[in-house]
C-alpha cells in the first residue's frame, strides 16, 4: 500500500517549557495508491530521528498504532511512547523519518529536519542559577545575564566623599548607557550603575550612603504591569481627578530630557506601582536620611532649611549654557551624583510654575487625605526643604529608590 501525506505539521509549543510534556503532535493525511484517503483506517506509525542528516544514525525511535477518521487524518502524540528527552539535542542537526504500516510492511512517508523548536528539550539539561543578591542570573557553562545596575560584574559607585557624602570614589560615568544622555546632568568624575524601567528607559543610578537612588528624573509613562498611566488633561479635567497622572511642564514634551514627567502623589502611591520592579518612590523618612549624609545638623525639623541642596543639585547654569538651573545656582556641586534638575511644578488646577528655578520631588508620605510631603530644591538659594503641604493633585518629579 502506498501513502501521500498531504499534511505534515509538527507542533511544537507544547515543549517550550521543561515542565510542560516532552511531547511533539504530528497530523497527516494518509491516502492510497488510488489516491483516495484511508477512512477509519488502523495503521502503524514508526518514528526514527536521525543525526546529523537523514540516513545518519538511528538515535531514537518508537513505533504506535494508530486510527485514521472518516477523511483519512491522522494524530499522533511523538514521545509518548519512547522519552524525546532521551536525545541529545545539544549535539548536531536531527531528522525525523515517518514510516507507516497496514499490514505489508513499513513504507517510507519521508524524512524532515527538524528546525529550532524540539530544541526546547536541550534545556531540561542546562545548568542555572541566581547569585544570593539576585542580581545575576547564570547560565550554562559560564554565560550570566546582569540585571543592570546591581551585580557584582557592574560595580556598584557612590558620592565621592564630599559634605560627608556616601559611596566610594568612582572612577567613569562614561561606560553606563542610559536613554537621555544629555551633557551638564551628571557628575562626570563619578562611577553611576543603571536601571531600566517598564518602557525599557535606562536612567543612571548611583549609590549614597546604604541605598542607590535614580540620578535621572523618572520618564516612564505605563505603571509597572504595564497600564497607561492618565495623562493629555487639560487643566479642567486635572485639577477634576484623583486618579494617578503625569504631563509635561506646560506642554512641552521637547522636556522630556533631561527634566522626565512630572507626576500627581496619587501615581506615586498607586497599586501598579510607579517605579521599576525592585525600585520604590521613596518615603519622606528616605529622603531624610538622603539629606543627612550632607548636612547632619539637618534632621530634626519639620521644615528643614539646610545646605544639602549644593551637594545634590547639578552644576552649571542656562544662562552660561553649562547647565539647566536657572543663575546663580548656588552652592550647587553634585558632590553626590545625584544630580537634580529644576523640572518645575504644576499646581493642582493645572497651571504650571517654576521651571529652571526650582525643583520638586514626591516623597510616597502623605500628611492627609489631600496633602503629600514633598523635597524642594532651588537655584538660591543651596538648600532643600521638606514641604508638608502639597495638594496631592500637585504635579511633580519623581527619583526612584531601591527596595
Amino acid at each position: 500500500m502506498n501513502f501521500t501525506l498531504t499534511t505534515l505539521a509538527l507542533l511544537m509549543s507544547a515543549m517550550l517549557a521543561a515542565q510542560a510534556p516532552a511531547l511533539m503532535p504530528y497530523q497527516a493525511a494518509a491516502r492510497g495508491a488510488n489516491g483516495q484517503p484511508l477512512v477509519n483506517a488502523t495503521v502503524t506509525a514508526r518514528f526514527t530521528v536521525h543525526d546529523g542528516t537523514a540516513s545518519g544514525t538511528n538515535v531514537w525511535q518508537e513505533v504506535q498504532t494508530i486510527t485514521t477518521n472518516a477523511q483519512g487524518l491522522f494524530t499522533a502524540q511523538i514521545g509518548s511512547v519512547s522519552p524525546l528527552n532521551a536525545i541529545d539535542w545539544s549535539v548536531g542537526d536531527k531528522f525525523m523519518q515517518v514510516e507507516l504500516n497496514t499490514g505489508n510492511g513499513f513504507a517510507d512517508i519521508g524524512t524532515q529536519q527538524m528546525v529550532s523548536v524540539p530544541y526546547a528539550l536541550h534545556t531540561e539539561g542546562i545548568n542555572y542559577s541566581v547569585s544570593a543578591s539576585g542580581d545575576t542570573l547564570y547560565i550554562g557553562n559560564g554565560g550570566y545575564v546582569i540585571v543592570p545596575g546591581i551585580s557584582a560584574a557592574n560595580p556598584s559607585g557612590g558620592g565621592n566623599g564630599g559634605d560627608g557624602g556616601g559611596g566610594s570614589a568612582g572612577t567613569s560615568s562614561g561606560t553606563t548607557a542610559h536613554t537621555c544622555g544629555v551633557n551638564n546632568v551628571v557628575n562626570a568624575s563619578l562611577t553611576y550603575n543603571s536601571v531600566i524601567d517598564q518602557e525599557g528607559n535606562i536612567y543612571k543610578t548611583i549609590v549614597l550612603g546604604t541605598r542607590e537612588w535614580m540620578a535621572e528624573n523618572l520618564n516612564t509613562s505605563t505603571y509597572r504591569n504595564g497600564d497607561p498611566i492618565v495623562t493629555d488633561l487639560n487643566a479642567t479635567q486635572w485639577s477634576g481627578t484623583n486618579l494617578g497622572a503625569w504631563a509635561y511642564y506646560n506642554g512641552d514634551a521637547t522636556r522630556e530630557c533631561p527634566y522626565g514627567k512630572l507626576y500627581k502623589f496619587y501615581a506615586c502611591t498607586d497599586s501598579r506601582q510607579l517605579c521599576p520592579t525592585g525600585w520604590h518612590v521613596p518615603t519622606d523618612s528616605e529622603w531624610s536620611t538622603l539629606i543627612n549624609i550632607y548636612d547632619p545638623g539637618a534632621m530634626g525639623g519639620i521644615n528643614w532649611v539646610n545646605f544639602a541642596g549644593g551637594p545634590l543639585k547639578s552644576t552649571g547654569t542656562s544662562q552660561a549654557g553649562t547647565g539647566f538651573w536657572n543663575a546663580p545656582n548656588t552652592g550647587a556641586t553634585n558632590a553626590s551624583g545625584f544630580s537634580a534638575l529644576p523640572g518645575g511644578f504644576i499646581t493642582a488646577m493645572g497651571v504650571s510654575s517654576s521651571a529652571v528655578t526650582n525643583g520638586y520631588y514626591w516623597t510616597s508620605t502623605q500628611v492627609d487625605a489631600a496633602i503629600g510631603y514633598g523635597r524642594s530644591l532651588y537655584s538660591d538659594p543651596g538648600s532643600i526643604i521638606q514641604t508638608a503641604n502639597f495638594n496631592k493633585r500637585s504635579g511633580m518629579s519623581v527619583r526612584c529608590v531601591r527596595d
